[in-house]
């Protein structure tokens, strides 16, 4: 996880020892991590706050139940046998925050780039769920060097699962489905919610929204990293775990990070 997310250097400046427990306290309930769960909770009610005039009231409550679920909790409960349960209750709060905007909030621009960051945090994701999958598949060979052993059954599905993908692969794939079928469907399928493609998609989708209905025009910065982004998902070829995948999925990550900051310089960048 340290390497999927580039955190080792961070987390070494803890001085803390780097085993399973350290490492699952550090990014659940450490608040000197950004990228936290209690980090990003703790910014995600500030910016709610900061559009309460706007928020819908059930989607307001939301966030300050599932913050105080968290920051509540204390390092002794974040436990290795607890942390599936801990991680269900913190994904269950964050669906039942989209529901309440999907449900709730008025259909604006602030609903736009709402949704649009959404989309690109999910496709940010969805491609380092995938690389950390790749992570457990890599062994030391006898030379010290790092290989790639065959991916069994056990790891796509385990992949599909966290990704809350599982049953939609299911509906399009046979049970006979392989690692780089499950791999390929979570980055270039039309339909699954959580595909890195369908994100992009609609991510651009929205931008073309907000310049039809808002006149908020992207400038040419903007456009070539969406067209960037959308040309590298458009290459579809047979996808195998291993280093290609790797170097595929961080070529996307660096897409998908230059594409975010253009989004900000372009609409709420220092005039």
């Amino acid at each position: 996880m340290l390497d999927t997310f580039a955190d080792g250097p961070a987390f070494e400046r803890t001085g803390k020892r780097v085993s399973g427990l350290n490492v699952a306290r550090w990014y659940f309930i450490d608040r000197a991590n950004p990228n936290s769960i209690a980090s990003a909770l703790a910014a995600a009610r500030e910016n709610a706050r900061a559009l309460r005039h706007i928020t819908p009231t059930e989607t307001w409550k939301q966030i300050n139940m599932l913050h105080a679920s968290v920051s509540g909790l204390k390092a002794r409960q974040v436990k290795l046998p607890r942390l599936a349960d801990l991680c269900e209750a913190v994904r269950l709060g964050c669906q039942a925050h989209q529901g309440g905007v999907d449900g709730g909030w008025y259909r604006d621009e602030a609903w736009i780039f709402h949704r649009m960051g959404c989309d690109v945090e999910r496709a940010d994701q969805t491609t380092r769920l995938v690389d950390v999958k790749y992570y457990q598949i890599e062994i030391p060979g006898p030379d010290g060097a790092l290989d790639v052993a065959p991916p069994d059954i056990a790891w796509w599905n385990s992949l599909l699962r966290s990704a809350s993908s599982y049953h939609a692969f299911r509906r399009r794939h046979a049970i006979s489905a392989g690692p780089a079928d499950a791999a390929a469907f979570l980055l270039f399928d039309q339909d699954c919610p959580r595909a890195v493609r369908l994100s992009v998609n609609a991510a651009s989708d929205r931008l073309a929204e907000l310049e039809h209905d808002y006149g908020a025009t992207p400038d040419d910065a903007l456009i070539g990293a969406r067209d960037a982004l959308v040309s590298l998902l458009a290459e579809s070829d047979a996808i195998t775990p291993g280093r290609p995948l790797h170097a595929y999925l961080d070529r996307v990550q660096l897409h998908l990070i230059a594409f975010a900051n253009a989004l900000g310089d372009r609409y709420f960048g220092a005039e």
